[in-house]
């Protein structure tokens, strides 16, 4: 018996004694997760296998129904033989099937390049999912598309969390796969951090959307490298799920899909109570960004945090670190995490490393100016009014062998005076992009057009550039290089003259003298030298170049679920 034979042939035969996902229930579930906004238009991912054509033909009666227009893409990974004639296959199901005849539905073939890419068998299955979202990501921004539909369902999402229990996740990961999440891999292409990915169906069997195809006689193509368990972990796991009644009970499909569920409304209320906190401290101005360094300082007083659930701190620091970080956030796992907010809320270090960035920690007395008022005495005639005293108003006499007894001493506490007074400890954590060697320099190279805007380059991970042309006329494309400042360029500036030299000491003058090395720098390929450090607004000699830049995430106050 084939490996086909056992995790597919029970679910064909289970699914003629299921009811079929109907237009309503798929409707209702995308509706929620379109925040009951309809878009213009929206994409989905079409495999051409039972879940994602399943996903088409639902999408397909929804869009004609609300009078909207659905991208299907369906990614040619290359990997196989026969894989470009499937994808155009898929094509002549959804024209014959689906009917292409209407303007609802339109399909696009993305095809992976693999030029650069790591093929190691190890890595394979990595480097195509960041290859296929990067596809994606790229066509959604083509086509103005702000929500990508998955097809992944109940099933896939119990072999997540088997997955992810293997790899000894957190409970954050343990909540499997989310129904609302940014795209992966939409920071390597500007303007994908609006792309959202739904997964309308991910709360329901792989046999109820079998049936959904079976009723609406929907064609499908069978990957066969799907059932086979040598090929990838996921294969191996989907083995091991296809026959449950070996299993323990824990770990059978139903349990892990009720125990993901309510991990899922735990992460999200603590992704919300994250949100939350990082908005207030922004708010307060307990969080500043400088866009011309990358540099972010949070200023924090730790019993502030006191009480507050560790899960929602590590959401709070993850959107800390992505203001700066040039790494991806999906490449670290939450226990990191939990350590680094340890350091944080207990800092026993003044500096040290995480995801590419320093942290350095300096502190501050916290004081306040407080009324303090003063006591002395005073001497009055016995026969006069006395001021308040603290002894009830009563006079002072003296004594009885004074010379003097026409006097009476009373305490006047009319005065004051101001006092500054400690009150606590606030604590400083500066978040900068660790110093850049030599030996591995970020580097973007782009093409300015005679006229208009160039395309959107990303360099080190961190900030977005385009250029056009100021005034000056070319007649071809001339290229501009973006790499980080380095000694030679102090030596560069110093050959313009001391005015030039002042300049630039005065616009750098707030940036320690370590991370200039992580500032970005314009280098005309033509001259061989800087002409700009454009985040601080120095130009050598007249400016020619108009340049924008944007930090790389973008979404860092909204709503990531």
């Amino acid at each position: 018996m084939s490996v086909y034979d056992i995790t597919m042939r029970p679910l064909l035969a289970a699914a003629k004694n299921v009811k079929p996902i109907t237009q309503a229930e798929f409707a209702s579930s995308l509706l929620r997760l379109f925040d009951f906004k309809i878009p213009r238009v929206f994409g989905i991912a079409l495999s051409g296998g039972v879940d994602s054509m399943c996903l088409a033909y639902l999408s397909d009666v929804f869009a004609r129904k609300h009078d909207t227009t659905v991208f299907a893409f369906t990614v040619d990974h290359k990997l196989r033989y026969g894989s470009s004639t499937e994808a155009k296959s898929i094509s002549n199901v959804l024209a014959t099937q689906l009917g292409d005849t209407h303007p609802h539905v339109r399909h696009e073939i993305l095809e992976l390049d693999w030029k650069y890419a790591e093929k190691s068998s190890h890595m394979i299955e990595r480097t195509a999912r960041t290859l296929r979202y990067r596809a994606l990501a790229k066509a959604c921004v083509k086509h103005r598309i702000e929500h990508l539909l998955l097809a992944h369902n109940l099933d896939d999402q119990v072999e997540t969390v088997i997955i992810r229990l293997l790899r000894g996740s957190t409970s954050r990961g343990l909540a499997g796969m989310r129904r609302v999440c940014w795209i992966p891999e939409g920071h390597s292409t500007y303007g994908a951090h609006h792309v959202k990915i739904l997964r309308p169906l991910l709360l329901q069997s792989k046999v109820r959307l079998i049936a959904t195809c079976l009723e609406a006689q929907l064609q499908w193509f069978e990957d066969m490298t799907n059932h086979d368990p040598t090929y990838t972990k996921r294969n191996a796991v989907r083995y091991l799920l296809s026959q449950p009644e070996k299993l323990p009970q824990a770990l059978r499909p139903e349990k892990l899909a009720s125990f993901s569920e309510r991990l899922s409304v735990q992460r999200r209320q603590t992704d919300l109570s994250g949100l939350q906190l990082f908005r207030r401290a922004i708010d307060t101005g307990n969080i500043t960004f400088s866009r011309s360094s990358m540099i972010a300082v949070w200023k924090m007083r730790p019993e502030a945090y006191d009480g507050i659930d560790l899960n929602s701190l590590v959401s709070f620091i993850q959107r800390l670190v992505s203001m700066v970080t040039p790494l991806d956030l999906s490449d670290i796992s939450s226990q990191r995490y939990r350590e680094v907010v340890t350091k944080l809320l207990d800092p026993k270090e003044t500096t040290f490393t995480f995801m590419n960035i320093q942290w350095t920690h300096t502190t501050k007395a916290v004081t306040r100016r407080k009324q303090v008022p003063l006591a002395y005495l005073e001497a009055q005639p016995n026969g006069g009014k006395l001021a308040a005293s603290p002894f009830g108003g009563r006079k002072l006499q003296p004594h009885k062998n004074a010379k003097n007894r026409r006097f009476s001493l009373t305490v006047n506490r009319s005065a004051a005076k101001e006092k500054e007074q400690e009150v606590g400890v606030e604590h400083y954590w500066t978040l900068a992009r660790q110093p850049i060697p030599g030996h591995n320099q970020p580097v973007a190279v782009v093409l300015i057009p005679p006229s208009g805007w160039s395309d959107w380059a990303l360099w080190d991970g961190r900030m977005w550039f385009r250029f056009r042309w100021e005034t000056t006329k070319q007649t071809s494309p001339k290229p501009i290089m973006i790499r980080p400042f380095s000694e030679m360029d102090r030596y560069t500036i110093s050959k313009f003259g001391p005015d030039v030299e002042r300049t630039f000491i005065s616009k750098t003058r707030a940036i320690n003298g370590r991370q200039l090395s992580t500032l970005p720098v314009l280098h005309d390929p033509e001259i061989a030298r800087m002409i700009a450090v454009p985040s601080v607004k120095f130009y050598i000699g007249k400016r020619e170049l108009l340049c924008e830049m944007t930090p790389k995430n973008q979404d860092v106050l909204t709503d990531r679920r």
